[in-house]
């Protein structure tokens, strides 16, 4: 059987992009166990190139011809031509919502990652809502849908009316790289004075989305300083979003310049030490399916705490702090929870390498399979 990987999310685009790559590890772990699968990246030329066998297809705007054509099928199923490249496989695997496969004929599996737009339309505009209702319309002609929790599971259901024996729950692994990278000892002292990191430091890598909720977390911090006079360090990084100037704006209204700071772009390789140098993961977030930081801060033995929205809690379990992240004083709470307590991040340390544990590239391979098997 002929299985393309459809790999079109950019490496900027943080989450999908590393849970396209965990798909991709899947794929060569089943590769190198049986002969039944003959596997293919169908990738954009900015996605590098995972698999030994790949097909390149061009990445441009599309005329509006092109668009309204594709509209008009997407809503009638009527055949109008060729409205995507055609490809010389039996199924296709999307880690993402995209008309591509729908467009391209061939059977597919989809992964829906979250319904943040029915939840918080004011954070897309308009188009960007158009797009989606449209794009999520293919999963109710995929073969399979694949989420990361049963909270997505239900709002497939719920929104999208799938039968629920066609949607399958599937968390993936922490990135491959964690796997890979072997610490070095040495490296903390170069990675703490090249980031001139404190002793002591809360993280939080996030692209800064509007839903990533940096301004509540900040408020958070200033709400500590001024109710138990603790100045706790913050460090964020990621992507430069469209709250990127709010943030930074509030951290000078605040007088936080001096605690919080932001490190910019953080090689992959960098990014395990600053986990183990910090004191806990902060994850207040408005909207998530799954956080893939907090499956790395698990398996770095980083404590945790976190929003306790959509399938937070789920993932967490009682690996970590909850709160509301509408909430400033419940977050502020929470944080200096963690902040002061060695004996609390000692236990929730232990409980998250438990959560972790069986969270590997070959179980995630395993369930995959089955999926295929299914199909065939």
């Amino acid at each position: 059987m002929k299985v393309g990987v459809l790999t079109i999310s950019s490496p900027d685009s943080g989450g999908v992009f590393q849970y396209t790559t965990s798909i991709l590890d899947a794929v060569k772990v089943i590769a190198s166990s049986s002969n039944k699968y003959n596997f293919s990246q169908i990738r954009y030329q900015n996605f590098p190139k995972l698999l030994e066998k790949d097909i390149v297809i061009e990445e441009q705007k599309t005329p509006i011809g092109l668009k309204l054509r594709r509209l008009l099928h997407t809503f009638t199923c009527i055949k109008i031509g060729m409205l995507a490249p055609d490809m010389d496989v039996d199924l296709i695997i999307s880690p993402t919502i995209t008309l591509l496969p729908y467009h391209m004929k061939k059977p597919y599996i989809v992964t829906i990652h979250d319904f943040q737009h029915e939840y918080y339309p004011d954070f897309f505009t308009l188009r960007e809502r158009f797009s989606r209702k449209i794009g999520y319309k293919t999963a109710q002609k995929a073969s399979m849908v694949i989420c990361e929790s049963e909270y997505v599971k239900n709002d497939i259901k719920k929104f999208l009316g799938v039968n629920e024996v066609k949607i399958k729950v599937i968390p993936s692994p922490p990135p491959s790289y964690l796997y890979k990278i072997k610490l070095d000892f040495d490296k903390f002292k170069q990675i703490k004075e090249k980031y001139e990191l404190p002793e002591k430091y809360l993280f939080y890598p996030a692209q800064f989305w509007y839903h990533k909720n940096h301004l509540n977390l900040i408020k958070a911090i200033k709400c500590i300083k001024d109710k138990y006079n603790v100045e706790i360090p913050l460090m964020l990084v990621g992507s430069k979003k469209n709250n990127f100037e709010n943030v930074m704006k509030e951290i000078q209204n605040l007088g936080l310049s001096k605690q919080v700071k932001y490190l910019g772009y953080v090689p992959d390789e960098e990014m395990p030490y600053l986990y183990k140098l910090s004191s806990a993961l902060v994850m207040p977030t408005l909207f998530e399916s799954v956080s893939m930081p907090i499956w790395e801060a698990f398996y770095l033995g980083c404590p945790v705490v976190s929003s306790n929205v959509c399938a937070l809690p789920e993932q967490v379990a009682d690996a970590g702090l909850l709160f509301d992240p509408l909430n400033i004083e419940d977050i502020a709470e929470k944080i200096y929870n963690i902040w002061t307590k060695e004996s609390l991040r000692r236990e929730l340390i232990e409980k998250g390498f438990e959560r972790v544990k069986d969270l590997t590239i070959e179980n995630y391979a395993k369930e995959w399979e089955k999926i295929l098997e299914e199909l065939v």
